[in-house]
């Protein structure tokens, strides 16, 4: 990297998170003062001054300009979505946010008051709250025992979205704003319904000329920063940013450079607008490139301007950040913002679409090891071999698991056989951790509670009660213990996540009456097709298509536990139901058995057969589980948008836990696969830790087998492989045809961390001398001496594979 990248990413690898409090003060106030006015126009007018008011820099040597905090890395403060929490916190419950044990935050006294001083008015109007106060009991009985969770999207603006970031760079906002305007002339305010649909419009053309004013004040600024310059070159290079940001995002981007501010611009303001996490970039190759070309060969351009561009770019993107509830943060460890980056994959005719601005892409992640953005391959059978093997290359640099890979052809069936139009099928992009999406046509690719699949069979094991609190959740029709048979206790199993299954659904229609109600955010809803057609928000459901579906965790474990009961109890008859029964209640530490509790763990975890090892007697229980769980979400439940334009309206299988098995791990006692009480269940679709014990071909041709044809919301696979695994480039290559293999049995992503336990225990210990040592944590990458203990250990104990 050259010596300017260098200084902007020592700048921010020293600068310490902070929260600020300019974001909640002016939108309090602003929200205040509009008290009566529908919720669209009140939120457009907070958005308006808060983008208006708040403060705007252009730091030294940067390309790209634009910021979401009075500082980098700073968090903005949401306390419409929730708030008692950050009372709790400041005070110290359960941690003050610089003690907490991973994800710290800093704070000054006077942001303190502030944010206490505007919680005064938010006090029992948060949108959390009002959704928690209208759930059944058994609902609120489900979420706190562990088995739900709807935290993350009703705690918190949505997120998940990629906005249309094509039309803004060839068109401009200018091309929206015209839209709006052609629509609000169109509605005939005598008929029902239309005064609703002009509040909407009214809110989307006030949010699009927020972000084109808060465009021009940082334009502003950079004449101000130029005035002060004594350096000629960076006048010069001032001047123009200014001229760039008084261009773009307004009009259509004539550069590259202007292509890159205006995409960032963009990415900012809808973080700026709400606080969900996971506003992608899709597919950042294919609509940048034609202006990379274009300047090159008018010659405005080097490769290697391009490359300090967008270097910039993703260093600007880690300034970005998300102050999250510490219960909610568990979920998410690892400061992230889950934006995601998509690369390669095909074009319209059918051909590799990968290009120079990809190569720059991999290198740029290579060169800066950072957090995010989370650059995602995208491969298909006419792929290029060496623009994989450059990207896994850059893997083992990055050591966090960037690029990651993901399987055009998975992806592409799943999405067919859910609706999606044929010619909207090859611009599916990876959203978040790795939920599909359409860019610029889709509204949240992952929404809705989480679900705990081993807390279900943890539960179903005992009777339907909660073996944690003894309260019952659901009687089972038959006591487990007389059951004589594995089906018995699979179809009790079975009935048990349905039920969970419906309580997800009723609390996620729940939440969408709220979110309809005091979450409109119409400038993000604007850049979404068809929403200004529909007059009609995202939550509403203006966007052409639409599923919804939250993450699960530990599907894999609850796969491994049945296949112990299966193999262990009624096959070979090693033990009795009673005696696993009795040693999981016990947490295998009852001493009077025979065997004792030690030696009946020790039997479930190394005589019971494991999914990873390509063992048909595992391996069958965790495909016939995800079949029922994918087709239940896909067939038997639709969102609260069904019947209003967006298709197809399902929910959808998600395996993508970010540090979920870790959380809801705590509130799962001991099960037959081995697991102790409170333990982490698996994350994503990867073996439980430790159980791969037949190498990496074994691990593959099981998750091969897998029905991904339910997972629109992504399924990760993480895979730990050794140094010696890829020492030589041939190794290397054997990589590649790996990953070429497992895509053709349509498995649809794999991630490789290749860091070894000593470099990582080291880490622990000395930590000052490890501050940019990256690992991929589930769906992203993470800084590892930044996460808290548990999540460093749940990466440690992950096994290590040889090819």
């Amino acid at each position: 990297m050259n010596d300017r990248i260098s200084r902007l990413r020592k700048r921010l690898f020293e600068q310490e998170p902070r929260v600020c409090s300019e974001r909640c003060k002016i939108f309090t106030e602003s929200m205040k003062n509009d008290i009566g006015l529908p919720t669209s126009i009140q939120r457009a007018n907070a958005y308006y001054n808060v983008l208006d008011k708040m403060t705007v820099w252009v730091k030294e040597d940067e390309l790209i300009a634009g910021n979401q905090a009075k500082w980098p890395k700073a968090a903005p403060i949401y306390p419409e979505y929730s708030n008692k929490w950050i009372v709790d916190e400041i005070n110290g419950e359960p941690y003050e946010w610089d003690k907490r044990p991973g994800d710290k935050f800093y704070i000054d006294d006077d942001v303190k008051e502030d944010l206490l001083d505007c919680i005064e008015y938010w006090k029992d109007k948060a949108l959390y709250d009002y959704l928690r106060k209208s759930l059944p009991d058994e609902i609120n009985s489900a979420w706190d025992a562990g088995v739900i969770d709807d935290t993350w999207v009703s705690a918190a603006g949505l997120g998940n979205e990629i906005p249309d970031y094509r039309l803004v760079v060839t068109k401009g906002l200018r091309d929206v704003i015209d839209r709006i305007e052609k629509r609000m002339a169109e509605l005939d305010l005598r008929e029902p319904g239309n005064v609703k649909k002009k509040f909407f419009l009214e809110a989307a053309l006030k949010g699009n000329m927020a972000v084109v004013n808060f465009s021009n004040r940082i334009a502003d600024e950079c004449l101000k920063e130029a005035e002060k310059s004594i350096d000629k070159k960076r006048r010069e290079e001032l001047f123009k940013l200014g001229d760039i940001c008084r261009n773009v995002p307004l009009n259509p981007a004539k550069t590259f450079h202007e292509a890159v501010q205006a995409i960032y611009i963009i990415l900012l303001a809808v973080h700026l607008e709400s606080n969900g996490h996971a506003i992608s970039l899709g597919r950042f190759d294919q609509y940048v490139y034609p202006f990379y070309k274009k300047d090159i060969e008018e010659g405005r351009l080097t490769r290697e301007e391009a490359l300090e561009i967008i270097e910039c770019f993703f260093i600007k993107c880690n300034e970005l950040n998300k102050l999250r509830s510490w219960p909610d943060t568990e979920f998410f460890l690892g400061y992230q913002m889950f934006i995601n980056l998509a690369i390669a994959g095909q074009t319209k005719d059918g051909e590799d679409a990968a290009n120079e601005v990809s190569n720059l892409c991999v290198e740029a992640c290579g060169e800066l090891k950072l957090v995010t953005p989370s650059i995602s391959v995208k491969w298909f059978e006419k792929t290029d071999d060496d623009f994989m093997l450059k990207a896994l290359e850059t893997a083992i640099i990055h050591q966090g698991g960037m690029p990651a890979f993901y399987n055009d052809l998975a992806f592409i069936r799943t999405l067919r056989n859910m609706g999606i139009a044929e010619e909207d099928l090859i611009e599916w992009s990876p959203d978040g951790c790795i939920e599909a999406s359409i860019p610029g046509k889709w509204d949240f690719a992952a929404k809705g509670p989480w679900l705990s699949v081993e807390k279900v069979l943890d539960i179903t094991l005992n009777n339907g009660y909660d073996p944690n609190t003894g309260i019952l959740h659901k009687k089972t029709s038959k006591n487990i213990e007389e059951c004589t048979s594995i089906d018995e206790i699979y179809k009790e199993y079975k009935d048990m996540l349905a039920y969970f299954m419906d309580l997800q659904v009723i609390t996620e229609h729940i939440n969408d009456y709220y979110h309809c109600i005091y979450d409109i955010n119409a400038f993000r809803s604007s850049l979404v097709e068809d929403c200004i057609g529909r007059c009609l928000d995202l939550v509403e459901g203006g966007s052409v298509y639409s599923a919804d579906g939250g993450p699960t965790a530990g599907t894999i474990s609850a796969g491994d536990a049945m296949a112990a009961l299966d193999d262990i109890v009624f096959n070979k008859r090693m033990l009795t139901l009673e005696q696993v029964l009795h040693a999981c209640k016990t947490n295998y530490e009852d001493m009077s058995t025979e065997p004792a509790g030690p030696e009946i763990r020790a039997i479930m975890l190394n005589k019971a057969p494991k999914f990873g090892n390509d063992d048909e007697s595992a391996d069958k229980w965790v495909v016939d589980i995800e079949d029922f769980i994918g087709s239940r979400y896909r067939y038997e439940y639709k969102s609260s948008k069904y019947g209003k334009g967006p298709v197809p309206c399902c929910y959808s299988y998600s395996q993508s836990p970010v540090t979920g098995n870790i959380a809801f791990g705590r509130s799962v006692c001991a099960t037959p696969d081995g697991r102790k009480n409170g333990e982490p269940v698996n994350n994503g679709i990867s073996p439980a830790n430790g159980s791969e014990k037949n190498g990496a071909t074994a691990v593959c041709n099981s998750i091969g087998k897998l029905p991904s044809i339910w997972f629109q919301k992504g399924a990760i696979f993480n895979m730990r492989l050794t140094k010696n695994a890829v020492s030589t480039v041939e190794q290397r290559k054997r990589v590649i045809a790996m990953i070429k293999v497992l895509f053709e049995k349509y498995a649809q992503q794999i991630q490789f961390n290749i860091v070894d336990n000593q470099t990582y225990k080291d880490a622990m210990e000395h930590p000052e001398s490890y501050k940019d040592l990256m690992v991929r944590v589930s769906g992203y990458s993470a800084l590892f001496t930044a996460l808290a203990h548990d999540c460093q250990m749940d990466v440690i104990n992950r096994a290590e594979i040889d090819l």
